[in-house]
Formats: structure tokens, sequence, C-alpha cells
């Protein structure tokens, strides 16, 4: 006889023949239940009394990797968009934009619409209207920065990761930048190895360093999402603890050609056509010497080189930047030594005389 076709009454019964006859052997032979099922029940009367002994209904098991509807839409119209994608790509793709679910749920939905194989999500694709959600997003959200009614250092800042190439007796060199567009300001982190690529490090010892001590904010972040690189933006979650921290707005977008990153897209122009154009002419052997070469490039363009257009035109960054955290009320007196240096070197003078 099956356990569950006892109810509490009977199961108190049968514990209590169990300690009339002290032989629980032959009590569950009596009964047919197992001496499991017998000790399940002791251990929930002594614990609970008779509401142990009650029947409860089983619970549905949990699916990890069931996966509901809203998500499995996105993932069928990211593979009308990209077929040959297959479930890690997606995995990535979709963890970008803010949905949480694993590889195997992936392939779940996939198997499940008889798209597991690329050839079958090729066909899929042809027969489906793209999917215009991505872009639609990407054209309200960027319509929001195009004409903003106010700016300000920190109001829109971007980041991407570049592959610059390969240089002799250097090797391999990968550019993450992060440049904020009200002030031109430019920074730079290389890497000469893709894995050991982690950006997020750079911003939080770094740029989270400066912001701190300048008392700056960067109100919104714009990721370019680029196929390639998206893994490095998202790996370990990082990123959303560290947008937490700092009060930040992020987004993954694509370019897609939008006038909003142009300004970017010049200042890496200029970067491979005055830097890395000239690394081998000027004898710059190795991925230190390129790191080095690479600072005091960036420190003449921040502190000397002038802007050429916008609403600071003939102003350098390094100045636009000041004048924020002047307007902030930062004492400077209790900042570092070696930003003093600049503050002065930059205004030809003491900073205070001026204010």
């Amino acid at each position: 006889m099956k356990a569950e076709v006892f109810n509490s009454y009977n199961k108190y019964m049968i514990l209590k023949h169990a300690l009339k006859e002290n032989n629980v052997s032959q009590t569950c032979n009596l009964f047919g239940i197992s001496r499991t099922t017998y000790y399940n029940w002791k251990r929930a009367y002594l614990k609970h009394g008779m509401v142990g002994l009650e029947i409860k209904e089983h619970k549905k098991p949990v699916m990890p990797n069931k996966v509901n509807k809203t998500i499995e839409n996105e993932i069928l119209s990211y593979v009308q968009r990209f077929p040959e994608d297959g479930p890690n790509r997606i995995y990535y793709e979709l963890k970008a934009e803010g949905f949480d679910i694993g590889v195997s749920g992936i392939y779940n939905v996939l198997k499940r619409n008889n798209l597991s194989k690329k050839v079958q999500r090729q066909q899929y694709s042809k027969n489906k209207k793209q999917a215009s959600r991505g872009n639609r997003n990407n054209r309200n959200l960027i319509r929001c920065f195009e004409n903003p009614k106010k700016s300000y250092v920190g109001y829109l800042v971007i980041q991407r990761i570049d592959f610059i190439g390969t240089f002799e007796g250097i090797g391999k060199i990968y550019q993450y930048t992060l440049y904020d567009t009200y002030s031109k300001w430019g920074s730079v982190k290389i890497y000469n190895k893709k894995q050991d690529i982690d950006m997020w490090d750079y911003f939080e010892l770094k740029l989270g360093y400066l912001m701190s001590t300048l008392n700056l904010d960067i109100d919104n972040l714009l990721t370019e999402k680029t196929r390639e690189f998206i893994p490095y933006f998202i790996k370990n979650n990082k990123y959303k603890d560290i947008m937490k921290d700092f009060n930040i707005n992020h987004n993954f977008i694509s370019h897609e050609n939008n006038s909003i990153f142009n300004d970017m897209d010049e200042f890496n122009k200029l970067l491979v056509k005055e830097f890395y154009s000239k690394i081998t002419k000027e004898n710059i052997d190795s991925f230190n010497k390129v790191e080095r070469a690479l600072h005091r490039f960036l420190r003449h363009y921040n502190f000397s080189r002038k802007i050429s257009n916008g609403c600071n035109a003939g102003k350098v960054p390094a100045k636009v930047i000041l004048e924020r955290v002047a307007h902030n009320n930062v004492d400077l007196e209790t900042l570092p030594l070696w930003i003093l240096t600049l503050i002065n070197s930059l205004k030809g003078g003491d900073y205070n005389k001026e204010k």
C-alpha cells in the first residue's frame, strides 16, 4: 500500500503499533510501508504533533531552465536578426540587455522550436520579418541625448573596446576607451591579450577614484555594444555593482551610425592617425613602451589640445573639467599634490587667483 493513502490518524495508529510491539520492521511489513517512511512520520510527529502527519500536497518541481514567454520571444526575435549565432552568443547579447537566462535555457528554447541547428535558424529568419524592438529602443534612447536641454561634464559618457591591430615586435593591442562627450576628455587603457581585458577594474580603481576626488559624477554611461567584445563588459555581472555604487544610468547600445558617436569616432581616428601609425617610426618596440608613450600622448591631448567645435571650442578638455570642479565647490587644498600640479600647469599659475 502506498504511504500517500494514509491520513494523519492512520499514521498515528501505525506509530503507536510500532511503539506497543517494540518492533519497527514487523510494523512496516504489516502495513506495507518502508522504514524510511516510518521514521519520516515519526520525526514529523515528534516535531509538529498531529499537524506534522497531515497529508501535504507535493510541490511542483522548480524547473531552473524553464523560460517564460517574454524571454522566449526575445530569443526568437534575436534568432530572426542573427540566425548564425548559437546559444552562447545569444546568452551574452541578451544578458547585455538585462535578461537573466542561462545558456541551457536558451538551448531548450531553440530545441523546442526546432532551431538548435544553424541551418534551421537561417530558414526561420527568412520566414520572419526582422525584429525592430532593439533598433527602436536605440533610436528612442539616442534621441534623449542628441539634443539635451542641458549638458555638462559627466552628463553623457561613452565607452567601447576596439582591436587596434598587430604590431611587429609588440603584438596585439586591444583598446578600452572612455570618452566624455561634453568636455571631449578621453581616457584609454590598452591590453596586449584579449583574455586580460578587465575594463571594470580600470574603471573602478582609476576613474572611480578621480570621480570621488574631484566630486564629479557620471550620470549616463553608454556602452557601445559590439558583438566581439560584449562578453567582456558583462562577465561576472561586475558592472551592475559598479553602476549601483556610483549611481550611474547605464545602457548598452549598438552604433548603427548614430550621430551621438561622431565625436568619439573622431577621437579614435585621431589616436590611430597621430599615435598608433607612428609607433614603428619612433622605435617603440615593446608593449610597456607603447603604454608610456600613449600616456604622454593623452596628457598632451587632454591638457594642451584645444577643442575645435561645440560650446567648449577653444578650451582644452582638462579646463572644461576643472570648471565643473570649481562649480561643484571642491576645496582645492584637499586635492592630491599631483592634481594641483596639473591644475597650476594648465592655468599658468595659481588657480585660486582666478576664482
